[in-house]
């Protein structure tokens, strides 16, 4: 279950999110589908440092493995 948690000590109104593993996994699959591309097809776009649009972006830069 993802729990929120509100940090008030170094910024006001900051929310924090933390999900288990098994949410991550949903919310990242969701998020690739809504922009109708793979895992595999995000990595390309990264390797050859074009990407689709400025969400496929952003989502790499959540989602990309280290």
């Amino acid at each position: 279950m993802a729990v929120l948690h509100q940090l008030e000590a170094q910024s006001e109104g900051l929310e924090v999110i933390e999900l288990t593993a098994e949410e991550y996994e949903v919310a990242k699959q969701r998020a690739l589908d809504e922009l109708g591309v793979t895992y595999d097809e995000l990595a390309r776009q990264a390797k050859e440092r074009r990407f689709d649009s400025l969400r496929h972006r952003k989502l790499w830069l959540l989602v990309r493995e280290y």
